[in-house]
């Protein structure tokens, strides 16, 4: 680890191995310390067809974040690996038994054999923009909800998406950094928990904010889309033995069936 400006960057790991028939084996402890702020590699294993890497963040601090990536020396270290999961990306926190898992070859393809290094580099988080009160624990799918923010240049243009989890899920792009924009939810989301709005730089992939975690929910509750319909087999009830006594031998129609769901 070393500073870099005022930028705490930490350059901690770069092992090679080799894929092979899917075996991966290697074990390594590193420590690198400057002030406060320590990492510990603590193993590195292969298993399920994806590359574990666990790890400590120690720093006396609990209320600083980092921003965490994995590079690979096939690209040389370039351009952050993609197909990553858990504690990586922005606003990981301090703590032991940190992972990140990250696949291979949904990154290169199934066929990929090639021996590579690895490198995490991690810096403190500061966000480019803020979010203004981003309050909203749910959201209805079909509507449309404005997102407002503070800080970056007026020359960014923006990526909004959203995402479940690790999954994005639906993308607004090219958004004009003026502070506000309205995102309409798809109808055809899937409902449920764990959605969050990410917006990044369109140009600086280094410059991320997610917002806070809600859930989607239909745009007309469910108990709403049912009442029409206990209201004409209510009706249904009082009108058959009357149309039974009927002489034209007219028949009894069919009720009309639930609407379809938002």
């Amino acid at each position: 680890m070393y500073l870099v400006g005022n930028q705490f960057i930490i350059h901690v790991m770069r092992k090679s191995f080799r894929l092979l028939y899917f075996i991966f084996a290697v074990g390594l402890i590193l420590s690198f310390q400057v002030k406060a702020q320590r990492v510990e590699i603590k193993r590195i294993f292969f298993q399920d067809s994806k590359v574990h890497v666990q790890y400590d963040l120690i720093d006396t601090r609990t209320d600083r974040s980092y921003q965490i990536q994995l590079y690979s020396s096939k690209d040389n270290f370039i351009s952050p690996l993609k197909e990553t999961r858990g504690d990586v990306g922005v606003e990981v926190y301090s703590g032991d038994n940190k992972q990140i898992v990250w696949d291979p070859f949904a990154e290169y393809g199934v066929d990929f054999n090639q021996k590579v290094s690895l490198e995490i580099r991690g810096r403190v988080y500061i966000p480019f923009v803020k979010l203004d009160d981003f309050n909203y624990t749910k959201l209805r799918r079909g509507k449309s909800y404005e997102i407002t923010w503070t800080g970056g240049a007026s020359s960014n243009i923006l990526n909004i998406e959203l995402y479940k989890g690790d999954n994005k899920v639906a993308l607004f792009p090219n958004v004009a950094n003026v502070g506000h924009y309205q995102v309409l939810i798809p109808k055809k989301t899937q409902l449920g928990k764990g959605y969050r709005f990410r917006i990044s730089d369109k140009n600086n992939k280094d410059d991320v904010v997610f917002s806070n975690e809600f859930a989607i929910q239909r745009k007309i509750p469910l108990a709403l889309q049912v009442l029409p319909v206990a209201v004409v087999g209510a009706g249904l009830y009082f009108v058959i033995p009357l149309l039974g006594q009927s002489d034209d031998g007219g028949g009894i129609q069919e009720p009309v069936g639930p609407p379809e769901e938002d």
